[in-house]
Parts: structure tokens; C-alpha cells; sequence
């Protein structure tokens, strides 16, 4: 459960700082900055808690559901010691980014947070994802936003520069979809599991 709160924690906080935008770029930024600091503190706190007599290949922290049972695509997300410190750097990244643009974005503030806020979701379920399906999903869903900061508040050639990340990532995108699909045909059907697969 844990792990599914350090994806909804930061699509909320996201959402408040939008809505307060309307009013306050002020509060746009501190609701973006709260709860980009309390998804720091959860990871800090499994840090902390990560056994060091883990194996490689183990995991901690796990949240296991079916999700389409039909196809065998499970919501597994999960941490091994390699992607506790991708989460927790993408965590760090997240505060850092919030406060770089303290000042830097004046226009359309709330739509940057609620921007970088998805943003931050989605790699750490991306991160998180121990079903295949599931990483796709939440790779190609950071695309979006990506595009969208890249778009709107970059610099020089902005568009140009969004439009060749958004097909160059999505194209890049459907080779990994490929690729899944067939170790999925090539392993029999039945999981998208990262460690079936793997086997």
C-alpha cells in the first residue's frame, strides 16, 4: 500500500496545486512543495527500512492485485535495491525541480505543478513496476507531461524540441511493447511478470 501512496501522493498534490493556482501562484507552489517532501519522507523512511540481508533478486515493500486477470497483467509494484535508490533520487529530483522553479515559472503556475506532479508519478511507476504491461503503461503515460513542460515552458524551438522527444520516446516505446508481448508468446501466456519472464 505503501507504494501505491507514493504514486497517488504526488498525482494529489498535483491536483490541489492546480486548483490553488486559480487563486495563488503562491499556494500552487507550496501544496506542489508538501507533498513532493512527504513522498521524500516515505522514501526516506523505506530507506531506512531496507533489510540489508536482501538477496538480489528479492524484493520488499510489494503490493501484488490481478488487474487483468484475463490476460494475466497484475498491478505489481515492488523495491529491490536498485530501484529504492531510482525512487528515492526521483523523489529528491522532485523537491529539488519544485524549488529551481520557485521563481523561474510566473505564468500558468498551477499547470506546471500539477505538469511536474504527473510527471513525478509516473516514473516512480515506472520504477515501481514489476509487470511488464504496467511499465509500459507508465511509461508511455510520462510521456505526456513531459511533452507538456517541454512545450510550454521551455526555451528556444520548445515545440520542435517536444514534438522529436514525444515520437522519438514513443516510437522507442513500441519496441518495448513489442518486446514484451513477445517474451510473453515465447514463455507460453499467462503473466506479464517481470520474474516469469525473466525465467
Amino acid at each position: 500500500m505503501i507504494l501505491t501512496l507514493l504514486i497517488l501522493i504526488p498525482l494529489v498534490g498535483g491536483l490541489a496545486a492546480w486548483v490553488a493556482g486559480r487563486w495563488s501562484p503562491f499556494a500552487s507552489r507550496w501544496a506542489a512543495l508538501l507533498a513532493a517532501l512527504v513522498n521524500l519522507g516515505i522514501t526516506l523512511a523505506l530507506w531506512a527500512r531496507f533489510p540489508a540481508s536482501l538477496a538480489p533478486g528479492e524484493t520488499f515493500a510489494e503490493v501484488n492485485a490481478l488487474w487483468v486477470p484475463q490476460l494475466g497483467i497484475r498491478y505489481h509494484l515492488a523495491l529491490d535495491g536498485l530501484s529504492l535508490l531510482l525512487v528515492l533520487l526521483t523523489t529528491l529530483l522532485t523537491v529539488v525541480s519544485i524549488a529551481c522553479s520557485w521563481r523561474e515559472i510566473t505564468e500558468r503556475v498551477g499547470e506546471f505543478h500539477l505538469a511536474l506532479m504527473v510527471l513525478s508519478a509516473t516514473i516512480l511507476g515506472t520504477f515501481m513496476a514489476f509487470d511488464l504491461l504496467l511499465f509500459f503503461f507508465f511509461f508511455e503515460a510520462m510521456l505526456v507531461p513531459m511533452y507538456l513542460l517541454i512545450a510550454i515552458w521551455g526555451h528556444e524551438n520548445r515545440r520542435y524540441a517536444a514534438i522529436k522527444f514525444f515520437l522519438f520516446t514513443f516510437l522507442g516505446g513500441l519496441f518495448v511493447l513489442l518486446g514484451t508481448i513477445g517474451l510473453y508468446v515465447y514463455n507460453g501466456g499467462g503473466s506479464f511478470e517481470y520474474a516469469a519472464l525473466l525465467g
